[in-house]
């Protein structure tokens, strides 16, 4: 095939924070989709994203440790550390997606019922006020 295949994903697109995060998210749904239950702790898929992106840093953080060596200052400990580092970053950027969605979800029903609540007071209220006003 060559130069002329079809790549989704290649090694360039990988090396940006975006196309991490989207593979991640990738790997993470299609796992969760075939292999986990609904009921199953929220841990687990917060687990299965961070080694998801940790495998994503890795693969893009060897292939720039074997092309040059020197970006890690020729320092294996370095190399791990920035995979680690990077791996718990594309995992909490791939994580805060879901999350910001579920808390502005939260806010908007507590909001509604707090709301809710409130007019329900004013209506019983409202409502007393009324007879008491009629037996007089």
């Amino acid at each position: 095939m060559g130069a002329n295949a079809l790549t989704l994903f290649n090694m360039e697109h990988l090396s940006s924070v975006t196309a991490m995060v989207l593979a991640v998210n990738l790997i993470t749904q299609v796992i969760k989709e075939i292999f986990l239950r609904e009921t199953v702790n929220q841990r687990i898929p917060k687990f299965i994203t961070l080694l998801a992106a940790t495998l994503v840093v890795a693969v893009h953080h060897n292939r720039i440790w074997v092309e040059s060596p020197g970006v890690f200052h020729h320092s294996i400990i370095e190399l791990v550390f920035f995979i680690f580092i990077n791996g718990i970053f594309i995992a909490a950027l791939s994580m805060g997606n879901y999350k910001v969605l579920n808390l502005t979800k939260d806010k908007e029903v507590k909001k509604m019922k707090e709301e809710l609540a409130i007019k329900e007071a004013k209506l019983q209220y409202n409502e007393k006020y009324q007879e008491d006003g009629e037996l007089f």
